[in-house]
């Protein structure tokens, strides 16, 4: 018999983190695993994650990330420890959801998906790499970075997440945060299993491009690169504006090129290299996304920072090649001239070249994208990711 697991994450459907969460307690509940989501919601969360974000604002730093102190939260330990549920698989959960201290109180097995590194670090939820970083070493008075002033922030949610959790089983998506956890100071002799997000296959599954276009207003007969992000254009960790230097050496090669953008609309933005843009505004549901996709020659995943995009995963298993930075996850989702290209982190005239060849790809015989479609079918289809799962959680219970 299945354990009975309750997934907890701050959203359901707002950003990548939250998606897979969704997507993983659905593809439970189809392998006949009693499983259910519990999400934020109401005044107490509205509140809890103002105050939560206006706190970390005592600490002044350089370094541009999201991040979370932990101290207000809106769902307590008790609620959670009063449930049915054997297994407690804590998700992206910060923002008002639940406190280091309440993480610390809930006394069922837990089980713990990563997301990003805010688990071991301190505030942020993306920590500075270097072999001297904090969160390698430990948050300490004389160790703060120079150019930091005010509270230090990071070092208190370090301390407090050091004195109160005990370890438990941590589920990286990438072999990246695998290893940046194992090097951490704070996790490094915790029990850690790399397990892919989940991606339905059914839901995300290849139709015909001309129809998806025709679909989204979206011209038919040009080479067309789809770019993804929840946050918009101006996100920096997305690396659209190393998207955009990398796109005059493809439209030499295609002078009909279109960019197709999906998340929050800019009108007013114009690119600086004359390339048409389609803004489809934000696009939510599988449906909708899996159009996208479809209408995609290639998808352009250019992070500079970024876990296991569910992007990269959902438009492979559409059957659409991806062109991205060999960073974070993406070697674990792309290989290399097999279903899509990985440029040198940073390197735009490689990038410019992956996306020419994956244009040159979909526009013949497709074999990127036929691929594509095979990995996913193999590595993260539902219920090759709920088997580990299911792994997973066994030996939670039984330690």
């Amino acid at each position: 018999m299945p354990p009975t697991v309750l997934h907890l994450s701050t959203y359901a459907s707002n950003g990548g983190a939250a998606r897979a969460a969704s997507a993983l307690d659905r593809a439970m509940s189809a392998e006949g695993v009693p499983s259910s989501l519990r999400t934020a919601s109401g005044l107490r969360f509205r509140m809890a994650s103002e105050l939560d974000r206006r706190l970390w604002r005592l600490q002044r730093s350089p370094v541009t990330t999201w991040r979370s102190p932990g101290r207000f939260g809106s769902l307590s330990a008790r609620d959670i420890n009063a449930t049915d549920a054997d297994v407690v698989d804590l998700h992206w959960v910060t923002d008002g959801f639940l406190t280091i201290e309440q993480i610390a109180r809930i006394d069922k097995p837990v089980v713990w998906s990563l997301y990003d590194m805010w688990a071991f670090c301190g505030t942020e939820h993306y920590g500075v790499d270097s072999p001297d970083a904090r969160w390698r070493t430990g948050y300490t008075r004389e160790n703060r970075p120079a150019d930091e002033s005010g509270v230090d922030l990071d070092r208190d949610a370090w301390q407090r997440k050091r004195r109160l959790w005990r370890p438990s089983h941590v589920v990286p998506a990438s072999t990246w945060l695998t290893t940046a956890a194992q090097s951490s100071a704070l996790m490094a002799d915790w029990p850690i299993t790399r397990i892919p997000h989940v991606v339905d296959a059914d839901a995300f599954a290849p139709t015909d491009r001309a129809e998806a276009r025709r679909s989204l207003s979206v011209p038919e007969d040009h080479p067309t690169i789809v770019f993804l992000a929840s946050a918009g254009i101006h996100d920096h960790r997305k690396g659209f504006d190393l998207l955009e230097q990398a796109l005059p050496a493809v439209r030499a090669a295609h002078p009909d090129l279109q960019l197709v953008v999906a998340g929050p609309t800019d009108e007013g933005y114009a690119s600086p290299t004359g390339t048409p843009i389609r803004w489809l505004g934000p696009v939510r549901g599988d449906a909708a996304l899996q159009q996208v996709y479809a209408a995609a020659d290639v998808l352009a995943v250019p992070s500079r920072e970024d876990n296991m995009p569910l992007t990269a995963m959902e438009a492979h298993t559409c059957g659409r090649a991806v062109a991205a930075f060999a960073i974070g996850g993406l070697p674990d989702i792309v290989e290399h001239h097999q279903t899509g290209f990985l440029a040198p982190e940073g390197d735009v005239e490689s990038l410019a070249e992956g996306l020419r060849q994956a244009v040159e790809d979909a526009r013949g015989d497709d074999r990127w994208g036929q691929a594509a479609r095979a990995r996913a079918l193999t590595t993260w289809s539902g219920r090759v990711v709920v088997q580990q799962y299911l792994e997973v959680y066994a030996r939670a219970l039984a330690s």
